[in-house]
């Protein structure tokens, strides 16, 4: 029987969600607090601390080593026609001792301390220490994370896309599709954007599973295993998040595009009991 267990609490893993985009700034991240507590404010300042640090690809900027570009969306969410890039990131196989050299340095100390401070303020009664964040990211060695993906859920005979991609002003953009792993039919879509990637809960989503029209031109599967796709989706009067706090309306009029990926990486969700 499959049993699914979180390795960790919640409020940990939070914590070295944290104290890991620190890291990657490093030392050069804003001092300042946050201007309001809780969880949202910890998130979204946290990772302007690495954006400012160059540590968050976003959009159009250029390619760190080891990311490489799955595929794009074209899209117009109210600002005019944008491109939604879509990443792969190989963590490099030394991460491990990347992260002991930065720990090893007072700046790296300083970010262990200014997360164990953020935690402190969300009021988690969480820290974390060097020991933490060492096993969760020497795990990652070597390993590759993909934005973009499609998921084999066997138990419901279902392929689920995600195709997630970040625009140059840092807007998200998240389409999902599911389709009949058998005929490939479409069988339901979803829409989201958020105009400020690292902004929590500010965002426009569709309600019900077919709200977005969706016309495919392409999906099929490559001989390696992966699946191309391509196709153009449309859908109106997206609704705000009911924890939405920054957007400029209670709705999002119209979302349209295009989207074409070559080669998305395939993911098996066994039955029970497999």
């Amino acid at each position: 029987m499959m049993r699914f267990q979180l390795p960790m609490p919640v409020h940990r893993m939070f914590g070295l969600a944290v104290l890991v985009v620190a890291l990657s700034a490093c030392g050069k991240a804003d001092d300042a607090a946050p201007a309001s507590t809780g969880m949202q404010a910890v998130v979204e300042d946290a990772a302007q601390d690495a954006a400012t640090a160059g540590a968050l690809p976003n959009g159009d900027a250029p390619l760190k080593q080891g990311q490489s570009v799955q595929g794009t969306i074209q899209a117009d969410v109210g600002n005019g026609m944008q491109s939604f890039r879509s990443l792969s990131t190989k963590v490099a196989d030394n991460i491990g001792e990347q992260l002991d050299e930065k720990l090893g340095r007072r700046e790296g100390q300083k970010a262990i301390a200014d997360a164990n401070k953020k935690l402190e303020k969300l009021g988690t009664g969480t820290q974390v220490s060097s020991d933490d964040v060492r096993e969760i990211v020497g795990g990652m060695a070597g390993k590759t994370f993909h934005d973009s993906q499609v998921i084999h859920v066997d138990i419901i005979k279902s392929l689920k896309v995600t195709l997630t991609g970040t625009a140059g002003d840092g807007g998200n953009l998240d389409l999902g599709m599911n389709f009949d792993d058998k005929s490939l039919a479409l069988t339901g879509s979803s829409l989201s954007y958020r105009p400020k990637a690292t902004a929590l809960f500010d965002f426009y989503q569709t309600k019900g599973k077919n709200n977005v029209q969706v016309t495919i031109e392409r999906f099929e599967r490559n001989a390696d295993g992966t699946y191309a796709i391509a196709g153009t989706f449309s859908a109106k009067d997206l609704a705000a998040s009911p924890m939405a706090k920054k957007l400029n309306s209670v709705t999002l009029a119209s979302a349209s595009g295009r989207f074409d990926y070559e080669e998305l990486p395939l993911k098996q969700i066994p039955k029970f009991g497999q």
